[in-house]
């Protein structure tokens, strides 16, 4: 496969997966068409549909393994998140200054750091001759997780200006696995001028019957309500227009949410 094609491949994978909503059509899609009648089938001698036939009920035993292999595969994500846990709770003692990094983790850290290419090292040095000493009065990461969805190119593009300034109180992100089909991200704020909110969740519901292959199919998706504290809702545009008289004034009718 050509180098564009698998750049054409992961671009589609990653708006599919940014975009439940759209897998969840095609899926319907597909699955109403298994079955359709092209006029084909028809046309065949009745021992070669009889064959036909026996394919179709092939494959209802697939998707009946299918549908089982991606219930093992969740119940076997949740014993791994289980165990992934600690390390989480860690990096957010880390990051938000309340626990050091053991000598054995740093010297890991670093050891990853020279399994670099030249390029990068000839950087990492340089970084390293520049680096400022250290400054006992600063916890932790400082914007670690803002810094990491800038980072990543999934989440870059929907980051606004506006949005840092909130983000920048982000102290944690954790997952949670709902009792139902389903997950729910939770965001954790330090105190902030722009909500009241301390934690700020939405819960991704699956629907209970699999896709046609045996996948999970999005629902819907429920998140908590935002406490604006005054003046300070970033989902509202308020736009200043210019009286005749040249004073300015803000249109409460420009205010909608966005």
């Amino acid at each position: 496969m050509c180098f564009t094609e698998e750049a054409d491949r992961a671009a589609a994978a990653s708006i599919l997966a940014g975009n439940p909503k759209l897998v969840s059509m095609i899926q319907n899609k597909l699955s109403g068409l298994v079955g359709q009648s092209s006029g084909y089938v028809e046309s065949l001698p009745s021992n070669v549909r009889r064959r036909v036939s026996g394919l179709k009920g092939v494959q209802k035993e697939h998707a009946k393994l299918e549908a089982q292999f991606q219930a093992e595969v969740l119940e076997l994500e949740k014993a791994y998140f289980a165990k992934f846990t600690p390390l989480y709770q860690k990096r957010s003692a880390i990051v938000n200054g309340s626990a050091e990094p053991t000598d054995a983790e740093v010297t890991a850290g670093e050891a990853d750091d020279e399994d670099d290419d030249d390029e990068e090292d000839a950087e990492i040095e340089k970084t390293k001759s520049e680096e400022q000493p250290a400054d006992p009065s600063m916890k932790g990461i400082p914007e670690f997780w803002l810094s990491a969805m800038k980072n990543q190119p999934s989440l870059a593009d929907l980051v606004t200006e506006d949005d840092e300034g909130a983000l920048k109180s982000l102290v944690d992100i954790r997952m949670e696995y709902l009792d139902q089909p389903g997950f729910k991200l939770i965001f954790e704020f330090a105190n902030n001028e722009y909500f009241s909110n301390k934690t700020l969740s939405k819960a991704y519901y699956y629907q209970e019957e699999t896709a046609y292959g045996g996948d999970f199919v999005y629902d819907h998706a429920v998140g908590d309500k935002i406490e604006w504290k005054s003046g300070k809702d970033l989902t509202v545009k308020i736009e200043a227009k210019k009286q005749r008289n040249k004073s300015t004034y803000l249109n409460p009718v420009t205010q909608h949410f966005s």
